[in-house]
């Protein structure tokens, strides 16, 4: 082949045999770091080093990357499960931590981005993951036998939060050691006795569920803002949707919020602020840091159980609070989850930071997960079931 003076020669380079692998790779890490919504193909195409058109060839959709990402870590983790590698239940479990210090991101593309899934894509997945769930629910029965088979299933949700505890935050650890944390506080939750509590609390109802919605306006507005983000996502939900849930145009609803930003932000506010009430209070009812530790464990299952709606904003919706309110935000965060920090550190002063940090972050989407799953609250004697499996992950 003859080529013009000077240039040199033009090669092919060969599609590389995991071009796929690279591609859902890169759309995952985007996803998790930026928002489904936030990311374009072209976003993708460029950090794996392609052309739009290229991605195409193997993708048909940026939804279709979305659901093959999520598709494909169920897919490893179910063989986890199915295989049962020698060494009982506690084999499954250290094989599934491995798995998930490998795949940080699947937490938050499970319980953030799925939502965007048209039911053709989403309704498969979760049929995949209850049947994947039911394994696990079987394994941990097959364990203990002396568990029922509520209180399995609750174990295994349980167990789940943990693994994927380290999608929530960004403590830094080697996968090898990220995969023996999350491992042993899973042991701890499958080894808890919760078969040894009573059922004299009435069963736990999200706030929305029952009692009296909010007359006041801007209160009802809130409210109803709070439940559809949860539910739909920030993105998906118009000015016009919050309105009509609580019987206003959308004009009405601009009256008080000027634009969606600020509604997400006022629900934010009023969050974080709650959060930071029940820190106070849980630190001046305690004596000592065990005291204010469990206090604090005690007063955030308090607010998750009654403010799910809340839960499910500050778990999925924070990045989309403009800036500079999202860095106060991030700051109030921050600063809460550091008083958790000092209190296990002063309790077990013998754990590194890492393993306080992993710790304090694992209780906390436990019971972000259970508060998050209707058929779960309406059990008896939930509430002190969760407390047993946060002082299990935290005493361990």
């Amino acid at each position: 082949m003859s080529t013009r003076a000077g240039r040199a020669p033009i090669r092919r380079t060969p599609r590389p045999r995991d071009r796929r692998a690279q591609i859902l790779a890169a759309a995952s890490d985007l996803f998790y770091r930026f928002g489904y919504h936030n990311v374009g193909t072209e976003d993708i195409a460029t950090a794996v080093g392609i052309t739009p058109g290229a991605l195409y060839r193997h993708v048909r959709s940026k939804e279709e990357l979305l659901a093959s990402a999520l598709s494909d870590s169920f897919e490893r983790a179910t063989t986890v499960v199915d295989r049962q590698p020698p060494g009982g239940f506690a084999a499954v479990v250290a094989d599934l931590a491995e798995t998930a210090a490998h795949g940080r991101e699947l937490g938050v593309l499970w319980t953030r981005e799925t939502r965007h899934l048209r039911a053709e894509y989403r309704a498969p997945m979760l049929e995949r993951f209850f049947v994947f769930l039911a394994s696990l629910t079987a394994g941990l029965r097959d364990a203990r036998g002396e568990l029922s088979g509520d209180d399995a299933e609750l174990l295994a949700w349980c167990l789940l939060a943990v693994l994927t505890s380290a999608s929530y935050h960004s403590a830094a650890a080697t996968p090898e050691v990220m995969a023996t944390v999350l491992r042993d506080m899973a042991l701890c939750v499958c080894e808890a006795r919760i078969d040894t509590c009573g059922v004299s609390e009435e069963p736990v109802a999200a706030c929305g569920e029952t009692g009296l919605p909010p007359r006041v306006r801007r209160e009802a507005l809130l409210a109803a803002a709070a439940r559809l983000f949860g539910d739909r996502g920030y993105q998906s939900v118009t000015m016009e949707e919050v309105g009509a849930e609580v019987g206003v145009t959308g004009a009405g609803v601009y009256r008080h919020f000027v634009t969606k930003a600020d509604l997400l932000t006022a629900i934010v506010a009023r969050a974080t602020e709650s959060l930071q009430l029940g820190m106070s209070r849980a630190l001046s009812a305690a004596a000592t840091p065990a005291d204010g530790l469990a206090n604090a464990v005690a007063a955030y299952i308090d607010f998750a159980m009654a403010h799910t709606d809340l839960v499910n904003v500050l778990v999925a919706e924070v990045m989309n609070v403009p800036q500079p309110y999202r860095h106060r935000i991030r700051r109030a965060e921050h600063d809460y989850v550091a008083e958790w920090v000092c209190l296990l550190a002063a309790t077990h002063p013998e754990l590194d930071r890492t393993a306080v940090l992993f710790r304090v972050h694992a209780v906390l989407t436990v019971v972000n997960d259970v508060a998050r799953t209707s058929h779960l609250r309406g059990r008896p004697g939930l509430v002190d079931k969760v407390r047993l499996v946060a002082a299990g992950v935290l005493h361990a």
